[in-house]
């Protein structure tokens, strides 16, 4: 590859519902060697769930002490510039950045992301499984600490050489990533890859305005069939995910974040003017 190459890999305090940035690791690439790295763990707005600690066994003690997410990204897309990007499962890593941004207000960045999953999938088609895990067996690789950001990040950078080199075997010569990104057929970008805007009836779009100014709102919430209970919140996010719209918001009485379903909020009214 005539260009760097930053490769990268995200773990998540949650597994159902939207994502929330634990860890990010990555790698930048140069020449098939690398020449750089970025690893921070992230501390999340919300509880780490059992069944994700359970995979990359971080905890709610490991992040105390760790920066903020608009912090961490912040510095990464910095370290990242203009770099081209690879990650495994590239779909998932992208939506969980841009879930990220879309809910800071950060700007995500624009290049493609080549995913060495489908890749994998056409260039070593007789591996038995294509997860990150099972290649790095099958094609024998060293590897450190399986699920943990920059160790994946590493692992995965290993299956793109061998990627490369049955590429350039194939085609007698150097590859491009444009090739590459052709063969995959499946081109992702952080910035395509975060949620979608649901459309707001008219008793919603307090939402919107109180989620940019910090405004409370008085959630009247239940559902359609019973008496609505009066929740105050401070909006933080509208979105829409598999069909369905949803508010993230900080709960005033619980003191954290948790997410409403639209389609149960009677109506809105303001609380109080913004904190």
């Amino acid at each position: 590859m005539e260009r760097p190459l930053v490769v990268l890999d995200t773990e998540t305090a949650t597994q159902h519902g939207p994502p929330h940035l634990l860890e990010i690791g990555a790698v930048r690439v140069l020449d098939h060697e690398i020449v750089d790295h970025f690893s921070s763990l992230v501390l999340p707005a919300v509880v780490i769930e059992r069944e994700t600690q359970e995979v990359h066994g971080i905890t709610d003690e490991m992040t105390r002490s760790a920066p903020d997410v608009p912090t961490v990204l912040t510095e990464f897309f910095a370290w990242l510039g203009e770099d081209w990007l690879v990650a495994h499962d590239a779909p998932q890593d992208a939506h969980v950045l841009g879930f990220e941004c879309a809910r800071h207000g950060l700007r995500p960045p624009m290049q493609p992301m080549l995913d060495t999953l489908s890749i994998s999938k056409r260039l070593i088609p007789e591996s038995p499984d294509h997860s990150l895990e099972s290649l790095i067996q099958y094609l024998d690789l060293d590897h450190d600490e399986l699920h943990r950001a920059l160790a994946d990040a590493v692992s995965c950078w290993k299956v793109m050489e061998e990627c490369l080199e049955r590429e350039r075997a194939e085609c007698e010569g150097e590859p491009s990533f444009e090739a590459l990104l052709t063969k995959s057929r499946r081109f992702t970008t952080i910035a395509s890859a975060g949620p979608s805007h649901p459309s707001l009836p008219r008793r919603l779009r307090q939402l919107e305005s109180s989620a940019k100014d910090g405004g409370q709102v008085v959630l009247h919430y239940g559902e359609k069939d019973q008496h609505p209970i009066p929740l105050p919140v401070f909006p933080k996010l509208v979105y829409k995910l598999r069909d369905r719209g949803y508010l993230e918001g900080e709960c005033v009485n619980a003191g954290i974040l948790k997410t409403y379903r639209l389609d149960r909020i009677h109506r809105v009214t303001l609380a109080s003017s913004p904190r």
